[in-house]
């Protein structure tokens, strides 16, 4: 008799593990496994230890064994998730399309939707009953006619037969919450479940407790800061409907929700909505395909809405809704440039500070309102140079220079987290004389008592804020007024609502217009129009100052109203369509990485060498489809952690010859050995 057959196993399934692998693994079932499907999860081992994996299959006797395979040498699954364990299908679905449409690992997908460190749900069994909805009386909400119209008509189309997809357009601070709100007591009053995806974990405290407020009902939190015993908790109360409603950043876009009806994406535009770690994906995009699968209305929401998103509007696939008013009395703030190059500024600090931006400022804080500081540089200084020499303090594994934090005492790279601390002389010719080059947030902070004495000030940057519950203190402790400054990165520019907020400062807009990327434009637009809108959200005016020494640069020009938006996202377009850039072509980035520059060099030139022998026979496949290849380059940083990256960019009108390009660039890679990362619809570049 077989040894495997003899040992109790008579049935298999396949197993993906989330392991940058496209392969799945065969492993037997216990004879007492109950309820195996596609979905479940189950500990196997996997070559010296063991991994949990996820079920792809429905079981099948052991003899559709693949031939490939010994039976003898087959491993049986260790522990299985039962029936109530099991990723919904719709969930699973999901990470299918994903997995096929990005190239990615299913089994990292997998993972990604239900991390094994929140498995073992049967304690959840247990602990549920903590979370059964609440029901209180729902907070009462006044819309104004604009709010009112585009409720009606997104509950028109959320009815329908095939909901779709629609933009609501709302400016800074028109409501856009409060139309949320009020669809989603529409969605709950008919039984079905609502997402509303937030761009950073900071939000969902805030619009946790005003939609909690608003509809009435508990309402879950869901992201990847979240503790494991809580997030099985809420994913056993979410599949039982016991919780119909979640918040969450990217990764709620898995949550398992019973009959869903309603996906908003809030600030749709954030380029924090694409997964860059590990695994990657879109969670704007992946909304778009679970709320068809599963008739839902999704919602994108956003002041500034990206050009994809545009594109899709005057195409006529997505409707759209504006709100062209600001919710309370205080209207759009008033936006004035000054032009560092002209305006005297403030001496004795690193930071360039406008005397008159510190006039305005002064009067400001004078009158009891608060203050936003935004500059895109965190540290204290960008660089530190050597007066004497010019030498340049740089990362020993990554080709960028070292960030200066004055307050650790250290020189810290911001790509592989590597720290050392402060020469007291030049490394290179040994001169004393070390300047620190650019101010950073960090340096700012320390300056502003110099300019602003008795004022205090809170910063806002992945440096001072290292953990959900610290960003979350700081954001209470200014909105309750603790502080009368508050300074920082891109933070800034999510949605936060502060209605002492007057006054924003934009201490360098020029950072912004720097990157290599043919998103900078439009992502510099939305910055500083997202910035802008944290003043004068309540019934006080607000103004934003915008310090530059490119007054005339094309984005400036936009906010000075010296040109409109429709004219600049034009040439955008035009711009775009010529080069094939989406939303007018498809792309993808195959990177090499290596040790060895040389190898990383070569390898990247023997998959452009195999893509570009088959470009002809892939071209030929569907008329009018053109491929285009660029490179081999070094990535925009080249080496990061020791590792040299090489580029190679695939672009097409044809999301299927993409994917036949990069299932061959895949191929080659593997028949090498070499490890190829994939990454579909690539935001930045670098």
């Amino acid at each position: 008799m077989d040894p495997v057959v003899a040992a109790g196993i008579s049935r298999i399934v396949s197993v993906a593990v989330p392991r940058p692998l496209d392969s799945y693994f065969s492993y037997g079932i216990p004879e007492d496994a109950r309820g195996l499907g596609p979905g479940t999860w189950v500990r196997v081992p996997f070559g010296r230890s063991t991994v949990i994996g996820f079920v792809v299959d429905e079981p099948k006797p052991i003899a559709e064994l693949p031939p490939s395979l010994d039976p003898s040498k087959l491993k049986a699954i260790l522990e299985c998730g039962d029936e109530e364990d099991r990723i919904p299908s719709d969930v699973f679905a999901l990470c299918s399309w994903a997995a096929r449409y990005y190239a990615q690992p299913l089994g990292e997908l997998l993972a990604a939707a239900c991390p094994p460190a929140s498995l073992g749900l049967r304690s959840a069994n247990r602990e549920a009953k903590e979370l059964t909805r609440t029901l209180v009386a729902p907070r009462e909400i006044r819309l104004n006619e604009e709010q009112t119209a585009a409720l009606d008509g997104l509950e028109t189309l959320r009815k329908s037969a095939a909901p779709g997809t629609a933009l609501l357009h709302g400016v800074t601070g028109s409501g856009k919450t409060e139309v949320y709100i009020e669809l989603a007591k529409r969605a709950l009053a008919e039984g079905r479940g609502v997402i509303l995806l937030v761009p950073e974990i900071a939000l969902t405290s805030q619009l946790h407790e005003r939609l909690e407020a608003g509809v009435g009902e508990t309402v879950a939190r869901w992201h990847s800061a979240m503790p494991d015993a809580k997030r099985r908790d809420q994913a056993a109360a979410l599949r039982r409907g016991e919780i119909r409603v979640v918040v969450g950043a990217r990764s709620a876009v898995f949550a398992p929700m019973r009959d869903l009806g309603l996906i908003l994406v809030d600030e749709e535009h954030d380029p924090t909505y694409k997964q860059e770690d590990r695994v990657h994906y879109h969670a704007r995009d992946l909304a778009i395909v679970r709320g068809k699968d599963a008739g839902a209305l999704v919602v994108l929401g956003s002041a500034t809405p990206s050009l994809e998103t545009r594109e899709r509007v005057r195409e006529g696939k997505y409707a759209s809704f504006p709100l062209t008013a600001r919710f309370a009395r205080g209207g759009m703030p008033a936006i004035e440039v000054i032009d560092l190059g002209e305006e005297p500024q403030v001496e004795g600090i690193q930071a360039p500070i406008a005397e008159k931006t510190l006039t305005i400022m002064k009067e400001t804080l004078a009158r009891g309102e608060q203050i936003m500081v935004y500059l895109n540089r965190r540290g204290f200084a960008a660089f530190l140079r050597c007066r004497d020499c010019g030498e340049v303090s740089e990362c020993p594994n990554c080709s960028i220079s070292l960030t200066v934090h004055k307050r650790s005492r250290e020189l810290r790279c911001h790509v592989c987290g590597h720290a050392e601390g402060i020469p007291d002389v030049c490394p290179k010719c040994q001169a004393v004389d070390l300047d620190p080059i650019g101010a950073g947030t960090e340096s700012l902070e320390e300056e502003i008592p110099k300019l602003l004495p008795e004022v205090k000030t809170l910063r806002l940057d992945r440096d001072a804020v290292t953990s959900a519950s610290r960003l979350e203190k700081t954001l209470n402790a200014f909105r309750a007024g603790e502080a009368q400054i508050l300074l920082g990165t891109q933070m800034l520019a999510k949605g936060h609502d502060f209605p002492r907020v007057t006054l924003v400062v934009v201490v360098l807009a020029d950072a912004l217009f720097r990157y290599p990327d043919f998103r900078a434009p439009e992502r510099a637009l939305q910055i500083l129009s997202q910035v802008s809108g944290r003043a004068g959200r309540a019934d006080l005016p607000g103004r934003v100052l915008i310090q530059t020494y490119q007054p005339d640069a094309p984005v400036i020009s936009v906010l000075r109203g010296l040109r409109t938006e429709d004219d600049f996202l034009a040439e955008e377009r035009e711009l775009r369509q010529v080069l094939a850039y989406p939303p007018y072509g498809r792309m993808a980035r195959l990177r090499v990485e290596s040790t060895e520059r040389n190898e990383a060099v070569s390898r990247c030139e023997a998959i452009a060498n195999a893509l570009r022998g088959a470009q002809t026979a892939i071209e030929g496949e569907e008329p009018g489809v053109r491929l285009d290849f660029l490179g081999p380059s070094e990535a925009f940083l080249e080496r990061a952690k020791g590792i040299f990256r090489w580029d190679l960019l695939i672009k097409s009108s044809s999301v299927r010859a993409l994917g036949r390009s990069i299932a061959i660039a895949k191929r080659t890679a593997a028949a090498e050995k070499w490890p190829l990362l994939v990454d579909v619809d690539p935001y930045g570049l670098g």
